[in-house]
């Protein structure tokens, strides 16, 4: 279950800020090399310098408003930058030569990580070339090691960056005892569940699930065995779901799973058919260990806090009449 996909549209808040800041320091330090470029004649890389600062302008100001916009950076400033650096090579060699180790750098901060690799790798083959018919070739030999060195010393940076963002985010959203999602994005995820029941139309159901005398069974077995049935009944419910269902562990011994196209009929089969299978886990040895189940399908006047509050009504029903069952 991905409660997150990693898609362009959905860049991490890193990305947004280390945009902002290139895409700023470029704004500012370039404006007086764009001038000075038109007044020494330098026309081709005085426009396309112009290019960039504008470009960067707008981006720093979207960004500003917390907006990422993948399509100005990706196919405006990155090629814009490629082409003023390899004018500049080409027209003013070893001066030039300077400034396509910040490109590089400015691509992975700018953009997703593989499609700054994609324009790392074309900006290094396009810009080789011209560096090599510009400059002396011992020049050109160490040009190329170091541009590449750089290259290869950003991406493993950038790439652990990611790692760690993607961990974090992660753990912040999942339950550390029974590797499920935890409530922190369950109102976000009931809501986004409910829209698109208005949208397409498709039955939405929610189950809540609470384990039967835990408060007892952690007085007599002691925690470590309630924490052991905590974690079984995790690895259980996780496996009893298709992928595009969400289950949460949102308290003690409570549970939450969001059904996506699932009405009440079908939604209260796969309950009982879950409290069966749960019962039948013998979790201690010579001492039933149940669920009772509150379901809940989603009807067109429910806003999220209705929709959890039907179930938690008909779970704590099951329980007052008399545990192990479900109630819809």
């Amino acid at each position: 279950m991905k409660l997150y996909q990693h898609t362009l549209q959905e860049q991490p808040d890193f990305l947004v800020k280390s945009t902002r800041g290139v895409a700023l320091t470029s704004a500012l330090i370039l404006t007086p090399f764009t001038i000075n470029n038109f007044i020494q004649g330098r026309y081709i890389l005085g426009l396309f310098t112009l290019m960039i600062l504008t470009l960067c302008s707008i981006s720093a100001w979207l960004c500003h408003n917390d907006r990422y916009h993948l399509k100005i950076n990706l196919f405006g400033i990155a090629p814009a930058i490629i082409v003023a650096i390899v004018t500049a090579v080409h027209q003013l060699g070893i001066v030039g030569s300077y400034w396509p180790s910040l490109g590089i750098i400015a691509f992975y901060f700018i953009l997703p990580k593989k499609p700054a690799w994609i324009v790392n790798i074309i900006f290094v083959v396009i810009i080789t070339p011209v560096a090599w018919t510009t400059l002396d070739h011992s020049t050109a030999i160490r040009f190329f090691a170091v541009l590449l060195s750089i290259s290869c010393f950003t991406y493993f940076s950038i790439n652990e960056v990611y790692k760690q963002h993607y961990l974090l985010k992660k753990l912040a959203i999942t339950d550390s005892l029974t590797g499920l999602h935890n409530r922190s994005l369950l109102q976000t995820s009931l809501e986004n569940a409910i829209n698109q029941s208005h949208r397409s139309n498709t039955p939405m159901s929610v189950l809540m699930f609470d384990i039967d005398y835990f408060k007892a069974i952690n007085d007599q077995f002691g925690h470590d065995e309630g924490d052991s049935i905590l974690k079984i009944t995790g690895d259980f419910l996780s496996k009893s779901f298709r992928a595009s269902d969400l289950i949460f562990r949102i308290g003690g011994e409570e549970f939450v799973a969001i059904l996506y196209n699932t009405d009440k009929v079908n939604a209260t089969q796969l309950a009982e058919q879950l409290r069966e299978k749960y019962e039948n886990l013998s979790l201690i040895p010579n001492h039933p260990v149940t669920i009772s189940i509150g379901v809940s399908s989603l009807n067109a006047n429910m806003d999220w806090e209705k929709w959890m509050k039907q179930a938690d009504e008909k779970m704590y029903l099951a329980k007052r009449n008399g545990r192990n069952r479900v109630v819809a």
